[in-house]
């Protein structure tokens, strides 16, 4: 891997450790535990960009880094963002490269969906009950939303052509 390569993949990383930790402070607005997903726009570019391995890469690290700076590695919390993260970009993969049926902004909208199912699956296992699939609904759908504004904006920045610029000038 040339070194123009890792030193945006290590660019990236930090612009979703940056927006992962930032968001991380931002209250919930009206149910709790919803967030904006910000990171994912970050994901979502690099997955378009520059590959499954890379996005894979990026994803798993801002998971870590972000737990480690905020102390909550470990915790429900951690557990919730890893498995959300982890299922999440599974989907997107499948139905960015197998599927392809869908445009970024439907994949990022899967995305989200799956990230939810990926958080409640921990929240059932760590609180020991099957009622916490009945939140599923109010946040499935604050999923969309943020999912369409995610795909959107990621498109926006692949749309400016900045990373296939890099890429074409730095022959990777």
């Amino acid at each position: 891997m040339k070194v123009q390569k890792i030193a945006l993949i290590a660019v990236l990383t930090a612009a979703a450790i940056v927006i992962g930790i930032l968001e991380s402070f931002i209250p919930s607005v009206g149910i709790p535990g919803v967030k904006l997903g910000l990171t994912n726009i970050v994901i979502l570019v690099i997955l378009y960009e520059l590959g499954i391995v890379e996005a894979i890469f990026v994803n798993l690290a801002r998971v870590v880094v972000v737990g480690l700076v905020r102390g909550t590695i470990f915790s429900m919390g951690f557990l919730m963002s890893l498995t959300g993260a982890v299922l999440s970009l599974g989907i997107m993969i499948l139905f960015y490269i197998i599927i392809k049926k869908f445009s970024i902004i439907g994949v990022s909208v899967i995305g989200a969906i799956f990230h939810v199912v990926g958080q409640i699956i921990i929240a059932m296992i760590f609180l020991g009950t099957g009622y916490v699939v009945f939140y599923l609904p109010i946040i499935g759908l604050s999923a969309i939303v943020t999912g369409v504004l995610v795909g959107i904006t990621a498109k926006l920045v692949i749309k400016t052509g900045a990373i296939k610029k890099l890429r074409e000038r730095y022959n990777f």
